[in-house]
């Protein structure tokens, strides 16, 4: 696998000069146990918070559970981007929104079939596949200038704005409670520096593993770095379904995807400009074109081609079929995984 080796220091440096495989494997350990127990205190919280302001969990899913587990790729691609690595930062993303639904959204499936029987509305499709769009304009010319990042950005704004004003649900449950209140934002918080937490460690330990095999840095970031940065969605997801939350695991990968398309890039690109003339060497700069290269003929489409996958799977065969459709969602992300390694 050729390419140029993942450098030693993405987010946060990592914290030992020559890692074991011992202290790879702990780092592995604790992530998880981290995950599992945030993400737990995250759905339970969100899924509360919402039935006392009198919203939707859809509308929670897609906000505050896909902002908390969106946490990861915002610190992972902008210090990524400040390092030069433009291909992982731009390859963080992208892979997070393939992992997301290829693998989050299957995962869940297969642990609740209901999850895939639920039709997004017009309202977050439009947005969906928008977002896409959008930075597709801003990319098409091979650059992501400050000016581009701060039109992603006030999109970003504009779909909040749009989705709270529409999210109040007919007939709330009246005035909160305020200790029940404090108590569903306390688990919310602490659930998120859970799985953010959980999630540094899983991706240091599996970055410290690329690091010694000298994994190609597109496909590390497509993979290895985006597979770990979605992590807490994965975790709030299964934990939302093993809870019965079918609309939160769907809104927080719908959420998750729009939040990584226009706020991570959007706030990428004010920190450090993905330009040819932000980049200090030319090694720096072959290798943003290189990934502006893959991520317009490649990486877009497949993106693309998943968010398709979760529109029109949910038309087909409701919950009867759920798991037949996670398996396929799963089966798809191992082939797509596979076909990068084999590059």
């Amino acid at each position: 696998m050729g390419g140029r080796p993942l450098r030693a220091a993405i987010i946060p440096p990592v914290p030992f000069e020559d890692p074991t495989w011992l202290t790879v494997s702990l780092l592995l350990v604790a992530g998880f146990m981290l995950l599992a127990k945030g993400a737990d205190w995250l759905v339970t919280g969100s899924s509360a918070l919402a039935r006392r302001i009198g919203v939707s969990s859809l509308a929670i899913g897609l906000t505050v559970v896909a902002w908390g587990t969106s946490a990861p790729e915002v610190v992972v691609s902008s210090m990524a981007a400040l390092q030069g690595a433009s291909a992982i930062s731009l390859g963080n993303v992208l892979g997070s929104n393939i992992a997301n639904i290829g693998l989050v959204l299957g995962a869940c499936a297969m642990v609740m079939p209901r999850v895939l029987e639920h039709r997004l509305g017009r309202r977050d499709t439009v947005w969906l596949f928008g977002s896409l769009a959008g930075l597709w304009l801003v990319c098409a010319d091979g650059a992501l200038t400050r000016l581009d990042a701060i039109a992603l950005l006030v999109l970003f704004a504009i779909y909040n704005g749009v989705l709270w004003i529409t999210a109040r649900e007919r007939g709330g449950e009246g005035e909160v409670e305020g200790t029940a209140n404090r108590n569903s934002i306390l688990l919310t918080v602490s659930g998120m520096v859970g799985v953010a937490v959980g999630a540094w460690a899983m991706v240091e330990g599996a970055k410290a593993g690329a690091v010694k095999l000298e994994v190609d840095e597109r496909i590390v970031g497509l993979t290895v770095v985006a597979v770990g940065t979605s992590l807490p969605e994965l975790a709030a997801g299964l934990g939302s379904a093993f809870k019965g939350e079918a609309e939160i695991s769907i809104g927080n990968v719908v959420g998750s995807n729009v939040f990584n398309l226009l706020a991570v890039l959007g706030i990428v690109g004010v920190v450090r400009p993905l330009t040819a003339e932000a980049m200090g060497d030319d090694a720096s700069r072959a290798e943003l074109a290189a990934a502006f290269e893959g991520a317009l003929s490649t990486d877009l489409w497949i993106v693309l081609a998943f968010s398709v996958a979760a529109i029109v799977l949910p038309a087909i065969g409701g919950a009867r079929l759920g798991r037949v459709k996670g398996a396929a969602l799963l089966g798809a992300y191992s082939i797509y995984t596979w076909t990068l390694f084999q590059g």
